[in-house]
């Protein structure tokens, strides 16, 4: 699963992924976040036609014929496996897709709770002139556009989870569904549609690409964001 993950999105960065990513527009400039929790606001790509957005979400799926946005049906993960087994999650795999640029997510050793980050890793090969996919982690999603009847509008969304590969399994049985540069492609085309086509995009990312570190216990906690949630500590 994915409970907790930093989106922190440096200049160089930013001006990557909009060129290769050939994002039209963005909303504002991408707030850092070493520790984004459940409900906070998320930078994510999405497409409108033939043009790509970077724009911000809500984190947690809200269904829009729930009567309020309440957290008994927000969904921070949705299930590759079971996504096309209920409309709501279908319909948002056909039609309202996005992806999630992060530094990397957390994760909870379940014998002590220690927690890691799991993030890109880069070889010695690396250039310094990379590619941002192999500086970021994509993560696969879909969003919920969700209207109150009192006028109140929320856009949110989910991280869509996969079987854990076996550089993430020692910490977790399940992880997010992470994007190489090519299945991006055909995750932001807005006619692909074809919901098995889709789902099998939805995999395991290749064990070499991710690496681990335990961190500080201090990011179990929402109130703590700065950059010492991402410091490597030895245990």
């Amino acid at each position: 699963m994915c409970g907790r993950f930093a989106q922190v999105i440096k200049h160089n960065q930013l001006k990557k992924l909009m060129d290769e990513l050939d994002i039209r527009n963005k909303d504002e400039q991408l707030e850092i976040n070493y520790n984004v929790a459940p409900s906070q606001p998320v930078g994510a790509v999405i497409y409108k036609g033939q043009d790509r957005f970077l724009t911000f979400f809500r984190w947690g799926l809200i269904p829009s014929w729930s009567k309020e946005p309440s957290s008994k049906f927000s969904l921070i993960n949705v299930r590759s496996e079971t996504i096309l087994e209920k409309p709501t999650f279908k319909n948002a795999l056909l039609r309202r897709r996005c992806l999630i640029p992060a530094t990397g997510f957390y994760e909870w050793r379940k014998s002590d709770k220690q927690p890691f980050f799991i993030y890109r890793k880069r070889s010695e090969k690396t250039p310094e002139n990379a590619s941002v996919f192999d500086e970021l982690l994509f993560f696969a999603g879909i969003t919920e556009y969700w209207n109150g009847a009192d006028g109140s509008y929320i856009q949110s969304c989910a991280i869509i989870t996969t079987d854990a590969n076996a550089t993430m399994l020692p910490l977790h049985d399940r992880m997010p569904v992470i994007l190489t540069k090519e299945l991006t492609e055909s995750w932001l085309r807005e006619d692909y549609k074809d919901p098995e086509g889709l789902r099998a995009l939805l995999k395991p990312c290749p064990t070499d690409w991710i690496d681990t570190y335990p961190v500080n216990k201090m990011v179990s906690s929402t109130e703590n964001n700065s950059e010492e949630c991402l410091k490597p500590i030895s245990i």
